[in-house]
């Protein structure tokens, strides 16, 4: 009998060890990995936060298990977003603001550029903005950052819309395939293709980001649902972004080597275009600014059909990056990496 009960006592001191064991491994959410799809536009830098993320190792330190996706063309993917099949978009702010005028509910959390870094390259051919009339100049797509370029870009050189034609090709290798073909005279591009389109011969005319006027070219967008449903997801997966620059920005060779990896070159002139460009506009608090925000409205207002509204509120959340800010987090990256 004796023998008996410590035999018992001994399977009920294993069992309730097992059971507090596996009671903490499920309460502890070090175990957990929450999964998040983004979206990402291929060719474009300021698109580039969450593969320095990724490389980095970020994403599994907020417990988030990433999955990365390139989607050619930022008004496509803000469809797939709005399918539910991703949970943000890497995106033009825009085309964000397009997507709510017809019927959408997105808004814009972070901001990767708070100025517009296209440039406007033209053939060999074109001497000036004269040439440009009855020309035609390819985009991306309607509505786009590509778009948005043009027109501003247009305004610079004293011509409209009306003066040339604008086509819609698609992302930077079929613009520029279409340039070295001659189908289109001038396109706008931004870092590397900056950089692929010198390579190429083709020649700067307009440089939208040299002047600094404030515009939202990119930054992550969700839905207010999964804004509203998630806020703590959001957060941490903005946190693992936000070390992923910062990583970048202190340690230029490991971030040289993942440009060159994304962007599948050895290039120094394509990789070099690229960092620069990332140091030179992307804002250290990942914060759209007012200016930025207010231009990029009113430009999408005027291009038509004219916005229901244009307070910033309808297209942009600032509470997960007032949050990060209010709580230190910004100040932490630029102390732990020397920013």
């Amino acid at each position: 009998m004796k023998h008996t009960s410590k035999i018992s006592l001994r399977r009920r001191a294993v069992f309730a060890a097992a059971g507090l064991a596996l009671g903490l491994g499920a309460a502890s959410p070090a175990f957990a990995q929450d999964a998040f799809a983004v979206g990402l536009v291929p060719g474009d830098i300021t698109s580039l936060a969450p593969r320095f993320a990724q490389a980095a190792g970020t994403y599994a330190n907020h417990r988030i298990k990433a999955e990365l996706v390139t989607i050619e063309g930022g008004s496509r993917g803000v469809q797939v977003l709005l399918a539910g099949k991703l949970q943000a978009m890497q995106v033009g702010f825009s085309v964000a603001v397009n997507a709510n005028r017809e019927g959408a509910d997105l808004r814009l959390i972070t901001s990767s550029s708070n100025v517009m870094p296209m440039d406007i390259y033209v053939n060999a051919n074109v001497k000036s903005a004269a040439d440009l009339k009855g020309q035609k100049i390819a985009v991306s797509a309607f509505t786009s950052e590509s778009d948005m370029a043009v027109s501003l870009a247009l305004q610079q050189l004293k011509l409209t819309r009306k003066d040339v034609t604008v086509v819609p090709l698609g992302g930077a290798s079929q613009r520029l395939a279409a340039q070295m073909s001659g189908q289109v005279l001038a396109a706008p591009y931004v870092s590397p293709a900056t950089a692929m389109a010198k390579e190429r011969g083709l020649n700067l005319l307009v440089d939208l980001g040299k002047d600094g006027a404030p515009w939202v070219f990119n930054g992550l967008v969700v839905s207010r649902d999964v804004l509203k449903s998630n806020p703590d997801l959001l957060k941490r997966f903005v946190k693992a972004n936000v070390e992923g620059i910062y990583k970048a920005l202190s340690d230029e060779k490991w971030a040289r080597e993942v440009i060159a990896k994304e962007f599948k070159t050895t290039s120094k002139a394509v990789i070099d275009d690229a960092y620069d460009t990332l140091k030179r506009f992307y804002p250290r608090d990942f914060t759209p600014s007012a200016a930025a925000v207010g231009n990029v409205i009113n430009e999408v207002h005027t291009m038509g059909p004219a916005l229901s509204s244009r307070d910033a509120a309808q297209y942009v959340d600032l509470s997960i990056v007032e949050a990060l800010r209010k709580e230190g987090f910004f100040d932490e990256m630029k102390k732990r990496y020397g920013i």
